[in-house]
């Protein structure tokens, strides 16, 4: 039976959007159907216009918590962010029935939830009788087998709380990983790999141009990417931000350009690109990892979770990790072979059928805690053929 599925998705950078993206084409591959999206931006946040171009069913807006970063806009402000945001409860009350009213005109079968806490806060609140599929990498943060940065316990622990709350009532919590590890039944955790937009599996293999590529989540940064290029002038740099008042392209001199975020644009540079470097998103880091690129993180100042991306990044043999946007790091390690990147195609290639099964199950009532069964031959064919023609 075709399924109706509402999607709710934390705006916070672009991995939870592409997620959504790559989901829906997913479902939609096996007649289910997204009726449809709700949004959760923080202030100041736009929603890009290929997420939106992406989807049949329409996309709703709403206030959800977001973080504050410095007058430099380039590191995180924990304890602003908690002021603020505590500040705000009568908007997100809005929010809260905002979420009601997309139930109600949607009537949806599931509800999956990409990391917005206002779907934990709704189930706190609410009684609802759809059941909720979590899907994100930060469920990772509740698996025994995972290796958190050294010390800042309290950052752990809050971090583990605010994961435990976006998947508050969740019949079943997906964790994103960049490497297997066993699935935990009893705690509704099941460990899956990254959900990669179908323009990844699109792109080449092969190619390599003299250029680095760079993201910056935050565009405080682009100072930082600056010095660096005045530095080293010979060395050929595109750089991707999201500064709302930019040009789609602006030329800083011959040899450095800075672009909007343009979906199909970055991922064609960075399947030809010599190395990418990027503020520690998990979703950056997986497409790299799947097109063979190497890859130097820069944890975002004052983020706990992207300091736990790249510690996890190196773990999975991405690349290294570097406290600042110094890309000779980067140069220095790219003739080194990790052999990683056909070990994790193949742990893409063997999980992407079972999302839907995940939803399937869920859906259908079935036992939350009981394992979803192995791919048959038959799904096994269709898994390829699916990575094969993107």
């Amino acid at each position: 039976m075709a399924l109706r599925c509402l999607f709710v998705v934390q705006g916070e950078g672009r991995g939870h959007l592409t997620q959504a993206m790559a989901l829906r084409r997913l479902l939609r591959e096996v007649g289910h159907e997204v009726a449809g999206v709700v949004v959760g931006k923080s202030q100041g946040q736009a929603v890009p216009a290929f997420f939106r171009s992406a989807f049949d069913a329409p996309v709703t807006c709403t206030a959800s918590p977001g973080f504050v970063s410095d007058a430099a806009d380039r590191s995180v402000r924990p304890w602003a962010t908690l002021v603020r945001e505590v500040g705000r409860t009568p908007t997100f009350r809005r929010s809260l029935q905002a979420l009601d009213a997309a139930l109600d005109r949607h009537e949806p079968d599931v509800v999956v939830n990409f990391f917005e806490p206002l779907v934990g806060l709704h189930a706190m609140t609410r009684r609802r009788s759809v059941p909720v599929v979590a899907v994100a990498h930060q469920y990772m943060f509740l698996h025994p087998t995972y290796q958190f940065p050294a010390g800042r316990w309290g950052q752990r622990w809050a971090a583990r709380a605010f994961a435990r709350l976006t998947a508050w009532g969740a019949s079943r919590r997906l964790a994103l990983s960049l490497y297997p590890a066993p699935d935990r039944p009893r705690d509704q955790l099941t460990v899956l790999p990254p959900l990669l937009r179908s323009g990844v599996f699109r792109q080449p293999k092969g190619q390599s141009e003299p250029f680095f590529l760079v993201y910056i989540l935050n565009s405080g940064y682009a100072d930082e990417v600056v010095r660096w290029h005045e530095q080293n002038p010979q060395v050929p740099l595109h750089c991707f931000w999201d500064r709302p008042d930019a040009a789609p392209i602006e030329r800083y001199d011959d040899t450095l350009t800075f672009h909007q975020i343009d979906d199909e644009k970055f991922l064609s540079l960075m399947a030809r690109c010599r190395g990418f470097v990027s503020t520690a998103g998990f979703e950056s880091i997986a497409e790299a990892m799947y097109l063979g690129t190497p890859v130097q993180v820069v944890p975002v100042e004052g983020h706990y979770e992207q300091h736990c991306n790249a510690v996890d990044a190196v773990r999975a043999g991405a690349g290294v990790r570097s406290p600042q946007f110094d890309i000779g790091r980067l140069q220095a390690v790219l003739d080194r072979s990790t052999g990683t990147s056909d070990q994790f195609r193949g742990w893409v290639r063997r999980g992407r059928r079972r999302f839907v099964r995940e939803i399937e199950a869920v859906a259908n009532r079935r036992d939350a805690a009981a394992p979803v069964p192995a791919l048959t031959s038959g799904e096994q064919a269709l898994e390829g053929g699916l990575l094969r023609g993107g």
